[in-house]
């Protein structure tokens, strides 16, 4: 009798597992209110299936179907409240169909009249796919024609993100990648501006983002400078930011080199200085050329350039300039003075 019935058994044990055992179909769920839920059948005529059909075109690769299917939905249902995420889907699928603009508009679109929505987050999060996806080098449909460069509205979306949704990590991470694009790409004028922005706005960023953000910002201050017959204030600014760094992250500064950065900067602002003096000199300014060539020894005393400074203004008849008093020097050990803990 057993084997009789063997292989209807195994039969039915395969089709119960499988959802399908005398007659049972499967069941679409979704995510909703915290908890998965069993979808509308995809059938026509009603809100919810319709919403289904749209999603099950998303699912099997079928942008183009799905939008047809949305714009469908939108025009039967004007105030159905599943308005939101249909509206998100076709955003979707014009994203899936590679119109990264459009999509971007479409999200706006959606946010703009669901400020609070169930699918806000999920749109500013795609939204940030698009900008990144621009920022490196996915190119904008121009006339359907022609294709160009996506950077600035990638920089667009993402200072948008940032002002819809003032205060969040997504927005936080929006404006440090704007500074990261200028910075990697050269831009160094635009890159601290961006930098002083999001350190402005974000000022108790973690740690690592901040100091991520001070040390390009410092760096880049310090690519501004042009050399010695060009304004010093980007030297003197960089050598500004790069002390507060050190203060503040030793551990890290000592790994990014930034005593040595630090001294390059001092030989840059003394040759400079030297420079400026022997300038004054020759244009017959000796106030002037007095006043640097004295700054060469406060800033680098017992130096050669020093020496020749001096040299300089005995030349001038100036009285000799008063040798700074040795500093001490600043310890780079991240060790507490009161505790000896690691500082973090």
């Amino acid at each position: 009798m057993i084997s009789k019935y063997r292989w209807f058994v195994v039969f039915c044990a395969i089709a119960v597992v499988s959802g399908v055992c005398f007659g049972a179909r499967e069941t679409e769920h979704v995510w909703k209110d915290g908890k998965w839920v069993a979808a509308a059948r995809p059938v026509e005529g009603t809100p919810a299936g319709e919403l289904a059909i749209v999603r099950m075109h998303l699912d099997n690769d079928r942008p183009k179907d799905a939008l047809k299917a949305a714009k469908k939905f939108m025009a039967k249902y004007p105030r159905d409240e599943r308005r939101e995420e249909v509206m998100m889907l076709t955003a979707q699928a014009e994203m899936d169909r590679g119109n990264y603009s459009k999509a971007n508009d479409r999200f706006n679109e959606q946010m703009d009249q669901y400020r609070n929505g169930e699918y806000f987050d999920r749109a500013i999060q795609r939204q940030y796919q698009i900008a990144d996806a621009f920022l490196k080098g996915r190119k904008i449909k121009a006339m359907w024609m022609f294709r160009v460069s996506g950077i600035d509205k990638g920089i667009e979306i993402l200072n948008g993100i940032a002002d819809r949704t003032p205060g969040t990590v997504i927005a936080e991470k929006s404006l440090l990648r704007v500074a990261d694009h200028h910075y990697d790409a050269g831009q160094v004028v635009q890159a601290v501006e961006a930098y002083d922005h999001y350190i402005k706005t974000f000022p108790q960023s973690p740690r690592r983002r901040m100091g991520h953000a001070m040390l390009r910002a410092a760096r880049a201050r310090y690519a501004q400078y042009r050399g010695e017959a060009f304004d010093d204030t980007p030297l003197t600014d960089a050598q500004q930011r790069f002390m507060i760094y050190l203060d503040r992250y030793p551990e890290d500064a000592n790994k990014a080199n930034v005593p040595m950065v630090l001294s390059q900067i001092k030989n840059a602002l003394v040759r400079r200085y030297f420079s400026a003096g022997k300038f004054y000199k020759r244009i017959g300014r000796p106030t002037a050329s007095i006043f640097y060539f004295r700054k060469v020894i406060e800033q680098d005393s017992g130096s050669q350039l020093a020496k020749k400074a001096q040299e300089e203004l005995n030349k001038l008849g100036a009285a000799p300039a008063r040798t700074p008093k040795a500093q001490p020097v600043k310890s780079t050990d991240t060790k507490s003075p009161k505790s000896g803990k690691v500082e973090k």
